[in-house]
């Protein structure tokens, strides 16, 4: 991945996070810049390379979408995991998830610690701000990958 490439994917995906955990909100243009930046940026100029970041978007983006449609998961999450897979081969996807499962795991237990150790009040369960899972994930993957002129 080359510099610039790898300053946009990161920096989108922190953008992403800071604004699901303020805000509980992924402004539409955050995963549309990761999008574009994986056309302009990092597609490959062969067909088959951009077949198989097809194929990863795909793998990625349609159980991302279920999850939507099942309540289970917010639209802006499904936008940015869908974005940040077109920056993958189709290869990356799986290694991306367990790191997608650690970190939203992680979080998920950190909620729970944080609401045990909380004040007594009554409050209804509030959406996780997921961005942060998916912002470690890419961050990890993006590590792996390394910085390429």
């Amino acid at each position: 991945m080359s510099p610039a490439a790898l300053a946009l994917f990161c920096g989108v995906l922190l953008a992403a996070a800071a604004s699901d955990l303020a805000s509980r909100r992924i402004p539409n243009p955050l995963p549309a810049a990761l999008a574009l930046g994986a056309i302009v940026l990092g597609f490959p100029h062969d067909l088959g390379a951009a077949l198989s970041r097809g194929g990863a978007f795909l793998l990625v983006g349609l159980p991302a979408l279920g999850l939507y449609l099942a309540g289970a998961l917010g639209g802006g999450d499904v936008k940015l995991l869908a974005a940040a897979a077109l920056w993958m081969p189709l290869s990356s996807p799986p290694s991306f998830l367990e790191g997608l499962a650690l970190a939203g795991g992680l979080q998920a237990a950190g909620a729970v610690a944080l609401r045990a150790f909380a004040a007594p009040a009554p409050q209804r369960p509030s959406a996780m701000p997921y961005a942060l899972s998916i912002a470690a994930a890419g961050l990890l993957w993006a590590a792996a990958q390394g910085v390429q002129p």
